[in-house]
């Protein structure tokens, strides 16, 4: 697939930077906010982000750290930043429609869920390999010294699970989270937590006016996101959520269940493998997600439209 096609904008402004991958065809079109990990932005999600111009979508691949002017780690993000990209994007001429979709990847998941349940212009979400608890902000990452909130609302911290401190190592240029047992940290965050402390940290799903789809891989080497993301949908089921709601889980695939496409010149990052499953596995699963993922988004954010 040709990138060349995708017109795109990049945002450099005080308060909001990223990129808008204005779609294909006669506009204006239905907007997508694209939300990248904890790995940072202007990898995958960009190829996410294009993909979905092609399918006729204005996406806007939204960068909330490390990059410029933004915050140096996933560290007390507010989610009004998030809010106000919604709002840009649907001030855009190239979009159109009263609401937009958030898709976000791992951690972005997390906070794509967090923004869905507190603006309302979020007419559908789509989360990959992401949990239904809000963590902290990982302490892995430079500038990070203290576990503290990863988000914060009107000022607040937003209540997050505890979590045992993550040791970091280097190998071949590739920063791997390694577990200080057998038994991941992420794991033992729930296991550990009191019922107090899980029921603050349960993202308020229910509260996303549109349908919300999970994604994860059954071998998930970064945490147990089949399992986190049913927390999402079991709370979903118990609050009798009107909209569509599904978790596709991929029992051979791992973290990185993405786009399936590639444009001309790319290749297959090298360490998708070192997040668990196979490059079959993941191709597999992105590419059946991407099918359902669509149709979520349209149900929830073209039908504002008419």
């Amino acid at each position: 697939m040709s990138a060349d096609l995708v017109p795109t904008r990049d945002v450099r402004r005080e308060d909001l930077t990223g990129t808008l991958f204005a779609g294909l065809g006669r506009g204006p079109h239905p907007g997508v906010l694209v939300v990248h990990g904890s790995g940072g932005g202007g990898g995958y999600e960009r190829r996410y982000a294009r993909s979905l111009a092609h399918h006729g979508y204005a996406a806007f691949c939204v960068e909330y750290f490390d990059g410029p002017g933004r915050p140096d780690a996933l560290d007390r993000i507010p989610l009004s930043y998030f809010g106000r990209a919604v709002e840009w994007l649907l001030d855009r001429p190239e979009t159109d429609g009263e609401r937009v979709g958030v898709v976000g990847f791992s951690r972005g998941g997390e906070a794509a869920m967090l923004t869905g349940a507190h603006f309302e212009r979020v007419g559908a979400v789509v989360a990959y390999s992401a949990s239904g608890y809000a963590f902290p902000a990982p302490t892995w990452m430079p500038g990070v010294e203290v576990e503290g909130p990863a988000w914060t609302l009107d000022g607040d911290p937003v209540p997050y699970l505890p979590v045992d401190e993550l040791v970091e190592e280097e190998q071949d240029g590739f920063e791997d989270v390694v577990e200080n047992d057998d038994l991941d940290a992420s794991t033992r965050a729930v296991a550990n937590a009191t019922d107090e402390q899980l029921r603050r940290a349960t993202i308020p799903v229910e509260r996303i006016d549109g349908p919300v789809l999970l994604v994860s891989g059954g071998e998930d080497a970064i945490w147990p996101s089949a399992d986190l993301s049913r927390v999402a949908i079991d709370r979903l089921d118990a609050h009798d959520h009107p909209w569509p709601a599904d978790l596709l889980v991929s029992p051979d695939a791992g973290h990185a269940i993405r786009t399936p496409y590639r444009f001309d010149g790319e290749s297959a990052p090298d360490a998708d493998h070192r997040l668990g499953g196979t490059h079959r596995a993941n191709a597999r699963a992105a590419a059946d997600a991407w099918r359902v993922a669509l149709d979520y988004l349209r149900d929830g954010i073209e039908v504002s439209r008419y």
